[in-house]
């Protein structure tokens, strides 16, 4: 007869729970698998290492993860744990604590971080708080230093950054009635103009007779910050321009540097100068009439919008074109409002709702969300215009049919979307009680619209550099997932499941008996790898029926297939240029046992790369109608 090939694969589909009725390429149990983007075949996913050469031990949990860019486009990542910010130094390849002490105070320590990246004509800054903290300043040039804004009656859950302004939300403020878990808030539009800024000039800096100077600006103190410094010697001597990312430049090769959050500078002269050394510079408050700024009520100013109606806490702020939609526990609002803050609109818009801060995320072409205002039934959602119609049609479509999400608890659900993938951190489910972490991370391809099961420990995720960074749910580090074969040195747990092929699409023998003499299987695979080909008959135990191994006379070491950087993203940390893996192609004897059905699984013994492109069962022999007794796994 014909031989029976899988070569096409449709990720897990764990919503038909009848195995026999999936199409053929379906698994309905995996872990550790990735379906590509073309469906052309699954490869074992990637392992993960740690950023930063220390280790912090203990048990714990990263609060938050942000990363901020500089006006040269340089990148800096930030986490928090506990009542410590860091940073990571790319230099150093280590993470370093912001200030000197524990930043965040002690009625903060441990909860949820939001971290926010902004740039204005004031700089470039990361801003950070907490529902129990202040709002922190921090100056992306100057990842070490941060000001506290002392937001003391503006502690805030949410915090979101958009035109031009905060929206903001679960306010809980140090006066007695400041808690308001449903009301959104909107700060002052900021300034638009260098001119809305102090401006200080002829600051004294020095007398005459020296190369290197070195001080603090004057007015630099919480909560101000500097910018658009410029340091020069008096009678046409050498001037020093702020290049925005840190730097003094000067205009006749001079070297110098700016501290924006606490005003500390130092520059090297050409030469020795001769006449008087002074600055003019630019200070920003954020708090008066800034982004920080919720006081007051007219056009422009802080207002507030109720939303309330039964909806529970607010939850996420994200915007599609000029609305922004204000994700509470169980219901989802509409705000829009003019640019010049003249109008707005605040409409209840469906029951949809997420039930945790960063269970929706703003994508290229949409919103995701882990909608779990119906208990009982949670869906994976996107927010997206429609396609053929106006831009303001905006509909929650299901993303998740194929996947029974009950097993899963999603009271700490991260949302995030990285390249191709649409990305949800869950709980598990053991015994029927939830997990206090995540533990499993499910991803879909938006190309293929494929799911598939990972067992990533996630917290919070950001982008960095083109990687993936994961906080992790258990421990206080952080990760670059996707980054290597294994984990920490061990291997990566695994193992992919067909369906129940009774063979029928292509061969067309139903519920006839049949056996298959050969198997034949194909893919890239590593040298040190190993591989379990299992097979199932009629619902049986599943047994190995051959190991496919890296070093084998079947893999043709001479072919060297790129299969990408070492990590998945980037080539500047941990990248260590292109990695290769050889092509395979073993044909094994299977002389099964006659069958109905038959189920195939895939488990990786060891370290390396390893995908599988093709399955295919020769030599089928239809045995007729027999009745074929099935056990139950």
């Amino acid at each position: 007869m014909a031989d029976y090939k899988i070569e096409k694969f449709y990720g897990t589909n764990t919503a038909i729970k009848d195995r026999k009725a999936l199409r053929t390429g379906v698994s309905p149990d995996s872990l550790n698998w990735i379906t590509s983007k073309y469906k052309d075949s699954i490869e074992l996913r990637r392992g993960y290492v740690r950023l930063g050469t220390t280790e912090v031990t203990g048990n714990g949990n990263i609060s938050g993860i942000g990363v901020g860019v500089q006006y040269d486009g340089t990148e800096k990542l930030w986490f928090s744990y506990d009542r410590k910010i860091k940073y990571y130094d790319i230099v150093t390849d280590d993470v370093i604590e912001v200030d000197t002490a524990d930043i965040l105070p002690e009625a903060a320590d441990g909860e949820d971080v939001w971290m926010q990246p902004y740039q204005n004509l004031a700089g470039s800054v990361m801003l950070a708080g907490s529902p129990n903290s202040s709002v922190y300043k921090i100056p992306v040039a100057n990842p070490g230093s941060v000001v506290d804004q002392a937001t003391n009656n503006y502690r805030w859950g949410v915090f979101h950054v958009g035109q031009n302004r905060v929206f903001s939300g679960a306010r809980n403020g140090i006066v007695s009635g400041n808690n308001d878990q449903t009301g959104l808030y909107l700060s002052y539009i900021d300034k638009d103009q260098l001119s809305d800024y102090t401006e200080v000039s002829g600051e004294a800096i020095g007398s005459a007779g020296s190369q290197t100077y070195a001080g603090t600006l004057s007015v630099a103190a919480a909560p101000k910050t500097v910018m658009y410094v410029t340091i020069s010697e008096a009678g046409g001597g050498e001037t020093f321009k702020d290049d925005r990312n840190g730097n003094l430049v000067g205009d006749a090769g001079g070297t110098g540097t700016i501290n924006y959050a606490t005003g500390a500078y130092s520059v090297t002269f050409n030469v020795v100068t001769s006449g008087a050394v002074t600055a003019d510079y630019y200070h920003e408050t954020m708090t008066s009439a800034g982004i920080l700024d919720f006081t007051g009520g007219a056009n422009g100013q802080g207002k507030s919008f109720r939303q309330d109606n039964a909806a529970g806490k607010l939850m996420a702020i994200f915007n599609i074109n000029v609305t922004n939609y204000c994700f509470h526990l169980l219901k989802t609002w509409q705000f829009t409002s003019t640019l010049d803050d003249t109008q707005s609109t605040n409409l209840e818009y469906r029951n949809v709702g997420i039930p945790y801060e960063r269970a929706a995320h703003q994508t290229p072409d949409g919103i995701i969300m882990a909608d779990l205002a119906n208990p009982s039934e949670p869906k994976y959602r996107k927010m997206k215009v429609l396609q053929g119609t106006d831009i303001n049609t905006i509909e929650p479509m299901s993303i998740s049919d194929a996947l029974d999400l009950s097993p899963f608890g999603h009271d700490k659900c991260v949302a995030f979307r990285w390249g191709d993938y649409e990305i949800f951190s869950v709980q598990e489910k053991v015994l029927g009680v939830v997990n206090a972490f995540n533990s499993v991370t499910w991803v879909r391809n938006v190309v293929s619209g494929q799911w598939d099961k990972l067992n990533y420990y996630v917290s919070c995720l950001a982008e960095y550099k083109g990687m993936l960074i994961a906080g992790d749910s258990i421990s206080r580090n952080v990760y670059v997932l996707f980054s290597g074969f294994d984990e920490d040195g061990d291997v990566i747990e695994n193992y992919w499941t067909s369906s129940e092929l009774d063979m029928n699409d292509q061969l067309g023998l139903g519920e006839n008996s049949k056996t298959a003499g050969r198997m034949v299987v194909e893919g890239l695979i590593q040298k040190e790898q190993k591989m379990e080909v299992q097979a199932s008959y009629n619902g049986g135990a599943f047994t190995t029926v051959f190991t496919i191994e890296g070093d084998a006379d079947y893999v043709d070491q001479g072919i060297k297939i790129s299969i990408g950087s070492q990590t998945i993203g980037s080539t500047v940390i941990g990248g260590g240029g292109s990695v290769t893996a050889a092509p395979y192609e073993v044909d094994f004897q299977l002389n099964s046992d006659r069958f109905v059905d038959i189920a195939v699984r895939f488990i990786a013994r060891e370290v390396g790369f390893i995908s599988v492109n093709a399955v295919t069962f020769k030599d089928v022999r239809n045995k007729g109608k027999k009745n074929t007794p099935r056990r139950t796994r």
